[in-house]
């Protein structure tokens, strides 16, 4: 009865060890897919805020896979009126692309998009400032703010 026991001890301790093999190789390729997925434009990693009398909003861009979109909202200072809803927070998970050629050397701005889960924002940059526009033209700018 005991031999059984030995072998059953035996035979788990080589499956233990197998599985973290697996596991190790599996984010080691997990590590090769978002080393390829990094920012071409150097100048967009850090924090964005935008500041106004009704609120902020804040991004903060490590990567394209990366980005966190933080925004805060005071109704009473921006429509004059009390309402049960007045303050609004919203922070999202989100990503970002771009969408014009990033290595022409004739075009000075950066075209980029930022995804979170409830909107898609186009921003250009230009130098320290995000500029975020839509079809109606320039709605925001964002400083970048050195830690």
């Amino acid at each position: 009865m005991k031999r059984p026991l030995t072998v059953i001890s035996l035979l788990a301790i080589v499956l233990n060890a197998c599985n973290d093999s697996a596991t190790d190789t599996k984010n080691t390729r997990l590590g090769n897919v978002q080393i390829a997925n990094t920012i071409k434009y150097e100048g967009l990693q850090g924090t964005w805020v935008h500041h106004s009398k009704g609120g902020f909003t804040l991004i903060e861009i490590k990567d394209t896979s990366d980005v966190i979109y933080y925004q805060f909202a005071d109704r009473k200072a921006t429509i004059d009126t009390v309402t049960a809803d007045r303050y609004w927070y919203y922070t999202s998970k989100a990503r970002m692309g771009y969408w014009n050629n990033v290595n022409n050397p004739v075009k000075s701005n950066v075209d980029i998009w930022i995804s979170t889960d409830r909107y898609r924002i186009d921003y250009q940059v230009k130098g320290d400032t995000l500029i975020e526009f839509d079809k109606m033209g320039e709605q925001e700018r964002f400083i970048k703010v050195t830690k």
